[in-house]
């Protein structure tokens, strides 16, 4: 029986954690922007679900970074809006002093897509400009690999799908960073080879792309990062809802990696701009069988109901968030530094703590 990893408690953690915050931040007027583009009447369906899901995610940041105290100017940019008009945009939160952050949110049209290298990189919290950033990787590539990492503490294969595209690079090389070396899979490649995984990390937005041929019983953790609206309202991850009860965990879609990537940027700003030193969410794995523990209890197991109860005595408990820790903020006004440090990539535990 597979269990479901909740972002959403990932999210009520960090929002619980941070909230303390919101009393320093809000007196000082400081600011996020987030940036996003909206769909001619007459574009392609396939842009328009693709800028659907960007103003859904648009709106749940503006929520999060509000949450904390911070202003939050929501920015809906009009269809065919000209470079000129962008770049005067993107210009004016650089030049503001009081927006400590800029988000555009992906995609762009394409040929706006070069002046997104205009923003301030001491602004660009979402690691847009990449090596210009003084992050490591984007905030859903970061909340993946935190999610992931306590599953592979004993080094196991992890198989990571669309690992070209810009989320899967930033989850390659965190997880390269922290001594792994996964398995890269991208369009053209045989996905069939997921089957010798033990973790599944699929981050390509491709409603369905993995199912029967692909996920097994033997997977300890599928972390799916797709997020595709549908036109009855629903929305389809890459993982096809049928294969829901095959791994031994996995992040649903929604309510998954979404909440995650919220509860990375509430994270990343509180300790840019308020405490160095902020307390990090985590999430405490649940039981999992490896695959040798896996095969020898389905010899003797009846089913595979059974080889989960087996499971349960390995590790306490489903995965969780964490208990927030009763660290307490700054009761002063926030520094508000003048250059932000380079903010490292996260620390390998020591355990599986998450």
């Amino acid at each position: 029986m597979t269990e479901l990893v909740s972002g959403r408690d990932v999210l009520r953690q960090a929002r619980e954690l941070y909230a303390p915050y919101r009393p320093a931040v809000e007196p000082t007027g400081m600011k996020v922007a987030v940036i996003r583009f909206t769909p001619a009447a007459d574009d392609p369906p396939d842009w328009r679900i693709r800028l659907e899901a960007s103003r859904i995610s648009a709106e749940q940041k503006i929520k999060s970074f509000e949450h904390l105290g911070f202003q939050a100017d929501h920015v809906v940019l009009p269809p065919g809006i000209g470079r000129g008009d962008f770049r005067r945009v993107l210009e004016s939160y650089n030049d503001d002093p009081a927006t400590r952050a800029v988000i555009v949110q992906f995609p762009p049209p394409g040929n706006l897509a070069p002046l997104v290298d205009h923003m301030d990189p001491a602004k660009d919290i979402d690691a847009l400009l990449k090596d210009r950033s003084p992050y490591r990787a984007c905030a859903t590539a970061e909340g993946i690999y935190r999610v992931a990492e306590p599953y592979a503490q004993d080094g196991p294969a992890i198989a990571v799908v669309g690992a070209r595209g810009f989320v899967g690079q930033g989850v390659v090389g965190l997880l390269r960073e922290n001594g792994h070396d996964p398995i890269t899979l991208d369009a053209g490649d045989d996905l069939k080879h997921v089957r010798d995984a033990d973790i599944v990390i699929s981050v390509t937005g491709n409603p369905g792309i993995l199912g029967r041929d692909h996920l097994r019983p033997h997977h300890r953790l599928v972390v799916d990062s797709g997020f595709v609206p549908q036109q009855d309202g629903t929305v389809q991850g890459d993982v096809r809802r049928e294969m829901y009860g095959v791994p031994q965990h996995l992040t649903p879609v929604p309510g998954g990696i979404g909440p995650v990537e919220m509860a990375t940027l509430m994270e990343r700003v509180i300790r840019q701009e308020v405490d160095p030193n902020v307390v990090p969410w985590k999430v405490r794995p649940g039981p999992y069988l490896t695959r040798e523990q896996l095969a020898s209890s389905t010899r003797t197991a009846p089913s595979l109901a059974e080889a989960a109860r087996l499971r349960a005595p390995q590790m306490s408990g489903p995965a969780t968030a964490q208990a927030p820790s009763t660290h307490q903020p700054p009761t002063g006004t926030p520094h508000l530094p003048a250059q932000r440090p380079q903010t490292p990539a996260p620390a390998r535990p020591a355990g599986p703590s998450r």
